[in-house]
């Protein structure tokens, strides 16, 4: 920018200067998002049997890949219909029972009462939600409850926006295709809690944890610290920092809860060892929980979720043809947990990974390669130190934008003795209107709005927000005070 050029540089230099530091943040911000805003696909390996897998080399894997990428601690099991096959903890986790907040994985549980229900004959699939709750309080227009059915909350067809809560939902122009909405599994935790006359965390401890043994889950904070569950983290450029979960259960007023999930949708906290029973129940056919048949409409009657013809969603759970053979899976992220859950029908195969930290940028991407040779995939080759090169670059761009909003206020005395001319106005209004305001739009650009950046990319969230006040503030100031010469 032009404050951080020599006193002898000219106004045109000035501006050919400000189109390099704009260029290297744009450049640096492809390269880094692009790379960490794809899946890490699979390639396609030798047939796998998962009863003479080298799971000890794995494991020494997976332990070398949590010390480079930083993660607090991580649960990893693999099971049959019958047994576990493998189960390890690293990290800070020292147990295989400790319990993690499961996130959206939760969605499948909220399914399963749903179709449970529906198998007694409570609750019709393609029945408006109307008939079941009264959607004053959850939708912005109630009477829009008499045209979402039930199959299209599980489905995500019902055309709620993935960025809706209660309180604002709409139907939008996406009805009837696949649009991943939180605010419509809360809805159906809402049409349990109706249907069945109890809590939802009631209903699913008496109907799943209970009969399945898992004696380490909950549908409450206070219940899953009584099961003893492990410190979440987050990261800041880079170091991972514990922190309270944003759990929205309303038990604690002073806690920001998080308004755009409910515990239905993404709150249910498991351990590995739970969770490894809840796999064995779908491979088992039900195990008197479900009939088979309602597992397979939650598993295969699925949508699309875009034009590839590579991945749908059933309900609570997705399908997926990326791989090397079939997966039926589920991820899980909330601010300070991240978690994954695969069904291999064709080897009969269930796979948990948990992690206590959200790295949204960064860690969130590279745990994919942790998580492929479990699947029977090849690793992803990437440098060393990736977590490193990567979080440098990020904080390398936040420095930039930091300095670019310091630099007008250490230059104030500068700009004030400089005559003014329509050049250099131009220069202010770019860099004290328009780049700020291209900072908070940036993320709805993006798909997030700036409130969820708050509780998924704290640190990003600070540098935007940091960046931003001191920009407008200090185009306020020349606004008020003027140059010396006119």
């Amino acid at each position: 920018m032009g404050a951080i050029i020599e006193k002898s540089k000219q106004s045109k230099q000035c501006i050919n200067v400000k189109t390099i530091f704009q260029k290297t943040i744009l450049y640096l911000s492809c390269i880094i998002f692009v790379f960490l805003s794809q899946p890490f696909y699979a390639i396609a390996a030798d047939d796998i049997d998962y009863y003479t897998m080298d799971y000890a080399a794995i494991s020494s894997q997976i332990a070398k890949d949590v010390e480079e990428y930083h993660v607090p601690g991580m649960a990893v099991i693999v099971v049959d219909k019958d047994e576990v096959l493998f189960a390890e903890t690293y990290g800070n986790c020292e147990s295989i029972d400790t319990p993690f907040i499961i996130g959206s994985m939760s969605k499948s549980f909220t399914a399963l009462s749903v179709m449970q229900l529906f198998e007694q004959g409570k609750i019709e699939l393609d029945a408006p939600i109307s008939g079941y709750i009264d959607c004053s309080g959850y939708l912005k227009d109630p009477s829009e409850g008499d045209e979402i059915t039930v199959r299209e909350l599980l489905n995500h067809t019902s055309g709620l926006d993935t960025n809706h809560y209660f309180g604002n939902a709409k139907i939008t122009e996406s009805k009837g295709t696949y649009r991943y909405s939180n605010v419509g599994y809360g809805l159906l935790g809402k049409i349990v809690e109706a249907v069945s006359g109890m809590s939802y965390e009631e209903y699913v401890e008496q109907n799943i944890f209970q009969p399945l043994n898992m004696e380490h889950s909950a549908a409450s904070l206070e219940k899953g610290r009584e099961n003893g569950l492990i410190s979440g983290y987050r990261n800041y450029f880079g170091i991972p920092v514990a922190g309270e979960p944003n759990y929205p259960d309303g038990s604690n007023p002073s806690r920001d809860s998080a308004p755009y999930s409910t515990v239905p949708a993404g709150y249910i906290s498991s351990s590995a060892a739970d969770m490894g029973k809840y796999l064995q129940m779908y491979l088992n056919g039900g195990m008197d929980i479900i009939s088979r048949d309602s597992i397979d409409k939650m598993f295969y009657d699925y949508v699309p979720q875009d034009e590839s013809g590579q991945d749908f969603y059933g309900m609570g759970w997705g399908y997926s043809k990326q791989y090397s053979q079939p997966l039926l899976n589920h991820a899980g992220l909330v601010e300070n947990y991240t978690s994954n859950m695969f069904l291999i029908p064709e080897k009969e195969i269930g796979i948990i990974v948990l992690v206590n930290m959200n790295d949204y940028l960064v860690d969130n991407n590279l745990l994919g390669n942790i998580i492929l040779p479990l699947l029977g995939e090849e690793r992803v080759s990437l440098p060393d130190h990736a977590y490193i090169i990567f979080h440098a670059l990020i904080d390398l761009i936040y420095l930039v934008i930091v300095f670019v909003s310091i630099a007008p206020i250490v230059s104030i005395r500068k700009w004030k003795n400089k005559p003014g001319t329509k050049g250099l106005l131009a220069i202010d209004i770019m860099r004290h209107v328009i780049f700020p305001c291209l900072l908070l739009v940036l993320p709805y650009l993006l798909g997030s709005p700036l409130w969820l950046v708050w509780y998924f990319v704290k640190d990003l969230f600070f540098v935007l927000t940091f960046a931003c006040v001191l920009l407008f503030g200090t185009g306020i100031y020349k606004a008020v005070v003027g140059r010396k010469h006119c």
